[in-house]
């Protein structure tokens, strides 16, 4: 079967290729990528937060692929956990503001190496470990200050796609798009 996918990775460079292939578990910061960055308090002080149910099935879309995800977060919010809960991520770490100590929990406890992990950021707190993954990537509606730090800048903005988009790259680049997919042309989704 020819690759089905919308963006062949084709068009992917040799040096992204060489950082995508490795890769066995993809990190997502959570305000800025998972959502739109913004945060909306009701009167009893609990946030409203705003995902992008296409993210959350590129997510699953890569969990099923046998590649792990985990979210860090400088902030603390009942919504995120709900969110992680729903679509089965149990490495959840949150009000963070140094991002490498869970981030070096997560290589002690799964046993990876630095240049087998992703990480999705959008602000300066998310540079140390931008600098650490194999594969970084920030969002265009992030800090210019990330930039440089970034192996790939998505097309879509944080809470509009940008986790969907990286999903499905890693999963062309790794060769596991047809496989991802067949269970919705062959009429089996469970």
């Amino acid at each position: 079967m020819a690759d089905s996918s919308p963006d062949s990775s084709n068009a992917v460079s040799p040096e992204l290729r060489k950082r995508i292939l490795p890769l066995r578990m993809m990190i997502f910061d959570v305000d800025g990528v998972l959502t739109d960055g913004r945060v909306i308090y009701m009167d009893d002080g609990s946030e409203i937060k705003e995902f992008d149910v296409q993210d959350g099935h590129g997510i699953k879309m890569l969990q099923r692929a046998g590649i792990e995800v985990a979210l860090i977060s400088g902030r603390a919010c009942l919504a995120v956990e709900q969110r992680a809960r729903s679509l089965g991520i149990s490495r959840l770490y949150q009000g963070f503001k140094v991002k490498t100590e869970p981030y070096a929990q997560l290589l002690a406890e799964t046993g990876l190496e630095q240049n087998q992990t992703g990480f999705m950021g959008d602000d300066l707190i998310d540079i140390p470990v931008m600098r650490r993954a194999g594969f970084s990537v920030a969002v265009p509606n992030g800090v210019k200050h990330i930039f440089p730090f970034a192996h790939h800048i998505t097309r879509a903005r944080g809470g509009r796609g940008a986790a969907r988009e990286i999903c499905e790259l890693i999963l062309q680049v790794q060769g596991l798009w047809d496989k991802s997919i067949e269970r919705y042309i062959c009429d089996r989704v469970d």
